[in-house]
């Protein structure tokens, strides 16, 4: 499944890319995360619930950010795996100024899904990780 989109922050570039670096701010921000630990350089650690339909469960997982181009760009690739299933992706950000106060943030990637949680239909799985990014990216803006 691909996943792309925009959103406009409130604030400017250097202030968000602070914001989207910083673990302890990420884990307030994505809905179900349970912990955000880095463990490496780059290299994080993280637990998180999620619900999608019926089926719900705990993902454990790593995120890796490569790429990096400060305060540019960077590339974001997920591996989660839980009792419902398992999860991998990539994508790319890239953050533009647009004037003194806002940034807007651009991402597109992909991600495969499999076991249980598959089998609710990419049609739900569209609409709940469509929804968990805009909670998140919601979340991140008010951190400013």
């Amino acid at each position: 499944m691909k996943l792309e989109g925009e959103f406009t922050f409130s604030g400017p570039r250097e202030r968000v890319w602070d914001i989207i670096r910083d673990p302890d701010i990420l884990a307030t921000a994505l809905p179900g995360t349970k912990k955000l630990d880095l463990v490496g350089e780059n290299e994080y650690e993280g637990e998180m619930q999620v619900r999608i339909g019926p089926v719900a469960g705990t993902f454990g997982g790593k995120l890796i950010v490569s790429n990096e181009v400060a305060p540019e760009s960077l590339t974001l690739t997920v591996e989660g795996k839980g009792k419902v299933g398992f999860l991998k992706g990539s994508g790319d950000i890239v953050l533009s100024d647009q004037g003194e106060d806002a940034t807007l943030m651009k991402y597109s990637g992909e991600v495969q899904i499999g076991g249980r949680v598959a089998s609710v239909g990419q049609r739900l799985f569209d609409t709940v990780s469509k929804s968990m990014i805009k909670q998140g990216l919601d979340k991140l803006n008010e951190a400013l």
